[in-house]
């Protein structure tokens, strides 16, 4: 494990981008996205990925030139397309419509088609609640998920994301996979030949497995509480993709599995504008009611203390930023490696 400061992991997903192709605004998006994701404790779904996403790039998945396009709206919605865009590029750009939008209508939303992987549905949801409005952020995915009485791919885990503000700057803020687990987690666990909860993995005949050395092609994931998240990814299909005209379904290749195919994913942005509504002060005071008796509720035996969706990871964010600096993982470091190789950017490693 090395240790990299946030500046220059920055700066390094910054370069490696431009030199892909990519301009200094979106790579500044991306680096973003990416880096911020990081902080928050996600090492999954941050610039671990950069690697595959130049790959997608360089193999013609993703154009590194396109502009989103707005294809059709109206006062309180759109449809983007994102034309091959990152989908960093995209989601932001839909998020944003959606905030503008809510800032007049009290509530909007934008859906996207021909859009990639986004990384973290948290950090779309938070742009909404740093302009003191509730987020929603949501996007399809190729199918890796069973469902309820099938032993093969479905779905995909769909992820889903909310973030309502709170005093100071922060939120709270949820976001999830629908599946037990996400994707890459178990891609995660798979490349270091670890076990995984029961919970994780069907095997092809339906029936739990700890290996992940099947994923995903002969072990798949599990919808989170059953029936529950199943239904779930459902709605997450319908707000993503049936409106939007996007890929449905198997419609969608993997974004890291197939690289040269566009990912074609849907994505949904909802943004609330609490302040036509009430007061935002009434409203965060509100907020703070909620949460102080949710974390005075009676504590379990030998628990510490109750906390907020989010709460976790702004902690680790603000941890983060006060050392500057984040330990990487393995696999992260590998990545960052390959990509130095590639593209002959140099990485400066902290204790360098």
């Amino acid at each position: 494990m090395k240790t990299m400061t946030i500046n220059d992991l920055w700066g390094f997903t910054v370069k490696a981008l431009e030199k892909s192709g990519v301009n200094a605004e979106d790579a500044n998006t991306v680096a973003d996205v990416l880096v911020t994701t990081d902080t928050f404790g996600v090492m999954s779904h941050g610039t671990k990925n950069l690697l595959q996403y130049i790959q997608k790039i360089q193999a013609g998945g993703l154009n590194p030139k396109a502009v989103p396009t707005v294809e059709a709206e109206g006062p309180a919605w759109a449809i983007l397309n994102g034309n091959a865009a990152m989908g960093m590029i995209t989601a932001c750009k839909a998020m944003r419509l959606a905030i503008r939008k809510a800032e007049t209508t009290g509530i909007a939303y934008v859906g996207v088609k021909n859009s990639c992987h986004f990384g973290a549905a948290g950090y779309y949801a938070n742009l909404a609640a740093m302009q003191g409005m509730i987020g929603i952020a949501m996007s399809n995915s190729d199918p890796n998920m069973a469902i309820p009485n099938s032993r093969g791919v479905a779905i995909g885990n769909n992820p889903f994301s909310y973030a309502a503000p709170v005093r100071g700057g922060k939120s709270v803020f949820l976001d999830i996979a629908l599946s037990n687990v996400a994707a890459l987690k178990v891609v995660m666990a798979k490349e270091k030949g670890m076990p995984v909860p029961k919970e994780w993995l069907i095997d092809s005949n339906g029936q739990p497995t700890a290996d992940p050395s099947g994923f995903p092609a002969r072990s798949f994931l599990r919808p989170m509480a059953a029936h529950k998240g199943y239904g779930l990814a459902i709605m997450v299909e319908i707000l993503s993709a049936v409106i939007t005209g996007s890929g449905l379904l198997h419609d969608i290749p993997s974004w890291n599995l197939e690289l040269s195919a566009p990912n074609n994913a849907g994505h949904a942005m909802i943004a609330i504008d609490v302040r036509q509504m009430l007061p935002l002060e009434s409203f965060q005071n509100r907020m703070e009611q909620m949460a102080l008796e949710l974390k005075n509720a009676p504590r379990a035996i030998h628990a510490d203390r109750i906390l907020l969706p989010g709460e976790m990871e702004w902690e680790k964010r603000d941890a983060a930023l006060q050392r500057g600096s984040l330990e990487l993982t393995d696999a992260m470091v590998q990545n960052f490696e390959k990509l130095s190789d590639m593209t002959q950017i140099s990485l400066k490693w902290q204790d360098q």
